[in-house]
């Protein structure tokens, strides 16, 4: 995967959070982990992954989240199949102003479904 269809698979996954936790579960691999906030959740199934993202988007949204935007991508590639990704995002408010900013690393991998995330991981506050 190259910068620009990385940058273009976050953009759309950033898009994703606009719409449903169904549609943020498309750019999972099932299983997956999520790592964030003190807490490692295995997420088996695509059910899974929709019911962790239907409280995060949840939680959001009560923070007046509207959208967010990348502010930096950076990459390493992992051999052919395998990408870690970091990305910060800005989470801004339906005025566009920015609420709060969290960084996150994302291993992805591509398989027969094309390019998942297998691992997400907030980068805690120190």
């Amino acid at each position: 995967m190259n910068d620009s269809e990385l940058r273009s698979f976050f953009q759309s996954y950033g898009d994703a959070f606009l719409r449903s936790p169904a549609d943020i579960a498309d750019f999972y691999a099932a299983p997956c982990i999520t790592a964030r906030q003190g807490q490692v959740r295995l997420n088996a199934t695509r059910a899974d992954v929709e019911a962790f993202f239907t409280d995060v988007l949840a939680g959001y949204r009560a923070l007046g989240g509207a959208g967010g935007e990348i502010k930096t991508l950076a990459s390493t590639p992992l051999g052919t199949s395998s990408i870690a990704a970091t990305v910060k995002w800005a989470y801004n408010d339906s005025s566009g102003s920015v609420l709060w900013e969290w960084t996150f690393t994302y291993n992805l991998y591509r398989g027969r479904d094309g390019w998942k995330i297998l691992l997400q991981t907030l980068h805690d506050a120190a």
